[in-house]
Parts: structure tokens; C-alpha cells; sequence
């Protein structure tokens, strides 16, 4: 049951990744995601408050995601 749960985490990482790449925005592409359970955690640094908002956005509009933890820094 665990692998079923664990396959899905991936799922999620990699389209809320992807959704991030589509962007193309050079900034959000340098972010790391995790998802487990349905809450994705990003990490990293963007350049500006609006990179921020933006990925936070971008994130909470992808099927799946449930909680969104912003660990992301501005530099």
C-alpha cells in the first residue's frame, strides 16, 4: 500500500515540477519540490517577492496539492 502512496508523492512532485518549468521563468526552474500526501513543500531562492507569489500561485493550481509549505527565500 505504501509503494501506491509513494508512487503518487512522485506523480505529484513531478507536475507540480513541471508546471514550474513551464513557466519559464529561470528562477522557478532552480526549485526544489517535495510532495507527501498531498502537501508539497517548495525550497530555494528566487530573486523577487513577485518570483514568490508567483510560484505559490503557480503550485496550489496543480491537481493534488492539498497544503503548500513555502520554504522559498528571496535573495
Amino acid at each position: 500500500m505504501s509503494f501506491g502512496i509513494l508512487n503518487t508523492d512522485q506523480d505529484l512532485e513531478r507536475r507540480v515540477f513541471q508546471y514550474l518549468l513551464d513557466r519559464r521563468m529561470p528562477g522557478l526552474r532552480q526549485l526544489s519540490v517535495e510532495a507527501h500526501g498531498g502537501t508539497v513543500t517548495l525550497r530555494g531562492r528566487v530573486r523577487t517577492f513577485y518570483e514568490k507569489q508567483l510560484c505559490t500561485n503557480i503550485c496550489r493550481r496543480v491537481a493534488g496539492v492539498i497544503r503548500l509549505e513555502d520554504l522559498v527565500a528571496v535573495s
